[in-house]
C-alpha cells in the first residue's frame, strides 16, 4: 500500500510540473466584467505546527541542504497555537498587508529589512507563496512521511492544498515532494477582475553515501503566480439588493493580469573527512569541501488592454500611458551560479539517531559567481556577480549560540556587502536574550534602475547605492510568559515610489524605531495570547502603521477524552494612517495621499479539533463586519464623495477593500507508511 501512494505522489509531482510549466496565459474566470528567509519571506510556521509522534518511534527531523547538519525535531503532541492561521500573510509573529484576497500582493505590516545580494529584479510582491529550491525541506526518517492540508474557501472554486512528502528508498536516496496550490477563482464574494492562482511545485532527491562522507540533494522546484489585477475599487459594491457582493462592485481595471513564472534547479553536494565518533562517544572535528550548481529561470509579465472603464486609472498615472492601446511588461531573467565553499566543524555529542543534529561550532569561506542573462524586451544586458562569503558560528552548549555571516562583492557588484550577527543567551529562570545585527550596502534593483512599458522607456535612473542598518533586541522570561523586543533601523539613500507611481530616492537618511511586546495570560482553561507592535518612522517616504497588534482569546480542552479542541476569537488592528496604494503597473507599493484607513478591529471566531494525526478548524472571518456598519467618512475631504467609505469597511491596501465576512474550513492529516 506504502508503495502505492508513493508512486501515486510521484505522479501527481510529475503533472503538476508539466501543468505549471506550461506557460499558458491565466483564464480570466468567471467574472471579468470589470508576494531571514532570505529572499521568500515565508514564515517558518508549517514547521511549528508539528505532528504526533507514536510512542518509541524515530522521529522526524527537518534540514535544508545548505547546513544539512543543522536538524528541526518535527514532533508535537499539541494542537498548535495558530492551527486556523491558514493565509500565508498571518501565519507569522507579525502579519504582512496584503490586497484582501488570499494570495495576493504583500507587504511587511512592520518594516522588516531584505536580504540583499548581487543582482535583484525588484519584483518581490508575491515573496510569501514562492518557495527557493534551496529553501526545499528535506526529511531524515525512517518511515514515510505524508501531511495534506486543505482550506476551503467561502465558494467551491476557492481553495488552498499544501502537501508535503518524504519516503526513503535503497542505497541511501531520499525523496521530498513539496506541493502548495492557492486557488481564488470564485466569482461572488470576490471583486470584478481579482482571480489568482498561485502554485509551488517542487522535489528534492538526497543520496547519502554508505561510508557517510558523500551527500548530494538535488532540487526543482517551480513556482507559478497568475493574478487578475483590478487596481483597487473606483467605487464600492451595492448595500442591497440582488446585487449585494463584493461583484457589484466597480473596479479601476477590468482585465489587468500579472504572470511570475520561476524555474529553480539547484545540485549542492558535500565531501567530508573526520567527524566520527571515537569510542568513547567523543565526535571529531569534521572538514567539508562542497559545491552548488544552480540554473534559474524567471519570466515577469504584466498586460492591460485599455478600456473605457480605465479612463480614471490612467488619468491618475499618465507618466506610465507609454500606449494607447494599454500597456505590456516583460522581462526574462536567467541566472547561473556556482558556490564553492571549504568549512571545518563540530557536531554536539547526541545519544542516539532519534535525536536532532546541531552543531557546536562552525567556520566556512566561499566564492560565489553569478551569471545573470537580462531581457528588457528592448534590450539585452549581462550581468557577473563575484562574491566572498563567510561563516563563523559558536555553540557550546544549549545556553549560547553566536551565528556570523558575511559577503563581499568584487565583481559587478564591487563594494556590495552584507555582515550579520545574531547573539542568543539562555539565562535559566532569568530568561533569555536575542540580540541581531545588519550592515549592509547594495545597489538599486533592475526596476528602480531603468523601467519600460511597451517596449517605451519609462525612466532610466541612476541612484546611488543604499546603506542600510538594522538592529534588534528582545528578551524573555518564559515564567511570565513575556517578551519585549525592540528594534532600530537606519537607511540612507532609502528608494521608494512616490504618489505618482515614480521611483525616487532621497538624499535624507530614514529611520524607523520599534517597539514589540509579547504577553501571555492563562486562567485555567481560557488563554489570551498577546502581540503588540509600536513603529514610528522619520520619514513620510516610507508610512506604517504607527500601533499594530494581534490578539487571541480562546478555550482548550479535551473532549470525550480523545478529542483536543480550541474555541476562540482572533484579532487584529491598526490605529489609523495613510496606507500604500499597490500599483500592478510597476508592482510596487507606492505612497498615496487619497486615502486613509481608520481603527477597525477585525475579529475572526473559530473552532478547532485533534484527534490523533488528524486536525481540522472551522473558522468565520471578518465577524466584525457583521456588527459594525454605520457609514463614516475614512477619507481625505478633497475626495468625491463616493469615496467614503463604511466603518464595516477594512482595508489593509489603499483602495484595496477585504471582503465581508466569510466561512473557512481546513483540515490536515497526517499518513503514516
Amino acid at each position: 500500500m506504502s508503495v502505492l501512494r508513493s508512486s501515486g505522489l510521484f505522479l501527481l509531482f510529475l503533472m503538476g510540473w508539466v501543468l505549471t510549466a506550461n506557460g499558458q496565459r491565466f483564464p480570466t474566470g468567471t467574472n471579468n466584467t470589470g508576494i531571514d528567509s532570505r529572499t521568500s519571506g515565508r514564515s517558518d510556521s508549517e514547521f511549528e505546527e508539528q505532528v504526533t509522534e507514536e510512542p518509541d518511534t524515530f522521529g522526524v527531523f527537518i534540514f535544508f541542504a545548505d547546513n544539512p547538519n543543522q536538524e528541526t525535531e518535527y514532533a508535537d503532541t499539541t494542537l498548535h497555537r495558530n492551527f486556523q492561521q491558514y493565509d500565508p500573510a498571518r501565519r507569522r509573529e507579525l502579519d504582512w498587508k496584503t490586497l484582501g484576497n488570499l494570495g495576493s500582493a504583500s507587504e511587511p505590516m512592520v518594516y522588516q529589512p531584505r536580504f540583499r545580494q548581487g543582482l535583484d529584479v525588484g519584483l518581490h510582491q508575491y515573496d510569501l507563496y514562492i518557495t527557493d529550491a534551496g529553501d526545499l525541506p528535506f526529511y531524515r526518517l525512517e518511515r514515510a512521511f505524508t501531511k495534506l492540508e486543505y482550506v476551503l474557501g467561502s465558494e467551491q472554486a476557492d481553495g488552498y492544498l499544501k502537501t508535503r512528502f518524504s519516503r526513503n528508498f535503497a542505497n541511501g536516496l531520499n525523496f521530498s515532494l513539496y506541493y502548495d496550490r492557492i486557488s481564488q477563482l470564485g466569482r461572488f464574494d470576490q471583486y470584478p477582475n481579482q482571480n489568482s492562482r498561485n502554485t509551488s511545485l517542487g522535489g528534492g532527491m538526497w543520496f547519502h553515501s554508505k561510508n557517510d562522507r558523500y551527500d548530494g540533494f538535488f532540487s526543482i522546484m517551480a513556482n507559478t503566480i497568475e493574478q487578475e489585477d483590478n487596481g483597487g475599487l473606483d467605487s464600492l459594491p451595492s448595500t442591497g439588493g440582488v446585487f449585494a457582493d463584493p461583484s457589484s462592485a466597480i473596479v479601476f481595471l477590468e482585465d489587468g493580469q500579472t504572470r511570475h513564472s520561476h524555474r529553480d534547479f539547484s545540485y549542492k553536494h558535500y565531501y567530508r573527512f573526520g567527524g566520527r565518533a571515537d569510542s568513547t562517544g567523543n565526535v571529531k572535528r569534521a572538514y567539508t569541501l562542497s559545491h552548488r550548481l544552480r540554473y534559474k529561470r524567471s519570466n515577469y509579465k504584466f498586460y492591460d488592454a485599455f478600456n473605457a472603464g480605465d479612463t480614471l486609472f490612467y488619468n491618475r498615472y499618465p507618466s506610465l500611458i507609454t500606449d494607447a492601446r494599454g500597456a505590456r511588461f516583460y522581462i526574462n531573467h536567467r541566472e547561473i551560479s556556482n558556490e564553492f565553499t571549504l568549512s571545518t566543524y563540530k557536531l554536539s555529542q547526541v545519544q542516539s539517531e532519534n535525536e536532532a543534529r546541531n552543531q557546536r561550532d562552525l567556520l566556512e569561506l566561499g566564492l560565489l559567481h553569478r551569471y545573470h542573462v537580462l531581457d528588457l524586451d528592448v534590450a539585452d544586458s549581462v550581468v557577473n556577480n563575484l562574491f566572498l562569503t563567510g561563516k563563523l558560528n559558536f555553540r557550546p552548549g544549549a545556553a549560547l549560540q553566536l551565528n556570523t555571516s558575511a559577503h563581499l562583492g568584487i565583481l559587478g557588484n564591487v563594494g556590495d556587502y552584507r555582515i550579520n550577527g545574531q547573539l542568543f543567551i539562555d539565562l535559566k529562570r532569568l530568561g533569555s536574550l536575542k540580540v541581531e545585527a545588519t550592515n549592509q550596502l547594495y545597489r538599486p534593483t533592475v526596476l528602480q534602475d531603468r523601467f519600460y512599458l511597451s517596449q517605451q522607456q519609462v525612466w532610466d535612473r541612476n541612484f546611488t547605492a543604499t546603506l542600510e542598518t538594522n538592529l534588534t533586541a528582545s528578551y524573555r522570561l518564559p515564567w511570565l510568559d513575556l517578551e519585549v523586543g525592540a528594534g532600530y533601523h537606519l537607511i540612507n539613500n532609502f528608494i521608494y515610489f512616490d504618489t505618482t507611481g515614480l521611483v525616487r530616492q532621497t538624499g535624507i537618511p530614514l529611520s524607523i524605531t520599534q517597539l514589540i511586546i509579547r504577553k501571555d495570560f492563562r486562567v485555567g482553561k481560557f488563554h489570551l495570547d498577546n502581540t503588540v507592535a509600536l513603529q514610528q518612522a522619520s520619514e513620510q517616504t516610507i508610512r506604517l502603521p504607527g500601533v499594530f497588534g494581534k490578539h487571541s482569546l480562546y478555550y482548550t480542552g479535551k473532549w470525550f477524552q480523545v478529542l483536543d479542541v480550541k474555541l476562540g476569537l482572533d484579532l487584529r488592528y491598526n490605529t489609523a494612517y495613510r496606507p500604500h496604494y499597490y500599483n500592478p503597473f510597476t508592482g510596487q507599493f507606492q505612497l498615496q495621499d487619497e486615502q486613509g484607513v481608520a481603527f477597525y478591529p477585525i475579529t475572526d471566531a473559530f473552532f478547532s479539533m485533534r484527534v490523533t494525526r488528524f486536525r481540522a478548524f472551522v473558522k468565520y472571518e471578518n465577524a466584525t463586519s457583521a456588527i459594525f456598519n454605520e457609514p463614516k467618512s475614512l477619507i481625505n475631504p478633497k475626495v468625491p464623495t463616493r469615496d467614503v467609505l463604511r466603518s464595516r469597511a477594512y482595508y489593509q491596501t489603499a483602495r484595496y477593500l477585504f471582503p465581508d465576512a466569510a466561512l473557512r474550513i481546513g483540515v490536515s492529516w497526517r499518513l503514516l507508511d
